[in-house]
């Protein structure tokens, strides 16, 4: 079977090393990728009927006689943020300047399945879970943003909360709760726990179990359907990422949620009882894994005092990120998603 073919299009020699970089990492030898800066050359290549997967080219290099070819996704890059796209051939206009990352999502998201095909490298569902040691946090809502953000980035997103209370409907269109078949269907215990509440999932940009309108205890569950859906969806190999809202304080459940994951994003604020729970926190934890966890210091502000970073705890568990606070309420998964810090925060993942 013959490798897809990319071609990238550009006279920016330095932009083109860059895109080449992140092609060959994702995809080493199971693609064919040309890379041409010379105009000359481009428009030489093109004389002959050619059959290419992906055709990522300049704005200036482009034409519209490139429709006589066998082109699948043509993406043309431009210099100047714009959501249009040209008469001919279905062209995506994408914005040059994206992150690296950012942009390769967007160049190989239409071509996904040609390109998942010529990989030989099975793809793995990643855990990652939010975890505080303090109530308050905000832990729910960047957990719900960072998920948002993912599936904006075409990754396939599932969210579970985990808490006692939930009250993350707040964020999502559809407030209503889990229905009654849900809770029944919790209770079948066949060994495939996922498949019995697939059914119930709903989908707001990411796939997300839908909130408890009561405690478990009032449903006669425990906090093991937690793990066990988790567990499930993640040999389905349905998504990319799960993301998971556990909640704050330390319980052996809580604790075995947080090994199970890839990734545990330790959410803190800047103030002086955050900090004295973090230290308590990182006392309890195993963090062998320095990898695993990362503190996320949410609702900064450069006017106050950062308890935290002035700590011990900045020199053993340091702060990979700061989530400024803001004023305004943010109501909507969208505006969550496009917090700056939570944009940043995504990068860490794709």
């Amino acid at each position: 079977m013959s490798k897809p073919l990319i071609i990238i299009a550009d006279t920016d020699e330095l932009y083109l090393t860059n895109l080449e970089r992140k092609f060959l990492e994702e995809f080493d030898d199971q693609i064919d990728l040309e890379i041409i800066s010379d105009a000359d050359y481009f428009e030489k290549r093109f004389e002959t009927p050619l059959s290419v997967e992906i055709l990522v080219v300049s704005e200036k290099l482009y034409s519209s006689s490139l429709q006589k070819h066998n082109i699948s996704n043509v993406c043309v890059l431009v210099e100047e943020h714009d959501n249009g796209s040209t008469e001919d051939l279905s062209v995506n206009k994408v914005y040059k300047y994206l992150g690296i990352r950012e942009l390769f999502n967007e160049l190989t998201y239409q071509s996904r399945e040609a390109l998942t095909d010529s990989q030989t490298t099975e793809n793995i569902t990643r855990i990652i879970s939010f975890y505080s040691a303090i109530g308050g946090t905000g832990k729910t809502a960047l957990s719900i943003g960072l998920a948002r953000c993912l599936a904006e980035k075409h990754k396939r997103v599932l969210y579970i909360n985990s808490e006692s209370v939930q009250d993350f409907s707040y964020y999502l269109e559809n407030k209503t709760g889990l229905p009654n078949e849900g809770y029944r269907a919790l209770k079948q215990d066949s060994g495939h726990m996922y498949e019995n509440i697939r059914f119930t999932l709903r989908k707001e940009g990411f796939s997300y179990l839908p909130p408890f309108n009561t405690t478990l205890d009032a449903r006669n569950l425990d906090f093991t359907i937690y793990r066990n859906i988790i567990q499930d969806a993640k040999k389905s190999g349905e998504y990319d990422f799960i993301i998971v809202d556990v909640e704050a304080g330390y319980s052996r459940w809580r604790i075995q949620l947080l090994q199970d994951s890839d990734k545990v994003m330790l959410i803190t604020l800047q103030d002086d009882v955050s900090t004295n729970k973090m230290r308590y926190i990182t006392q309890c934890l195993d963090f062998g894994d320095s990898e695993k966890y990362m503190v996320i210091c949410n609702k900064y502000s450069e006017q106050k005092e950062n308890q935290y970073f002035q700590s011990e705890l900045q020199a053993k568990f340091s702060i990979k990120e700061y989530i400024d606070k803001i004023d305004t309420p943010l109501v909507t998964t969208r505006q969550l998603a496009q917090l700056n810090g939570i944009e940043k925060m995504s990068y860490m993942f794709i």
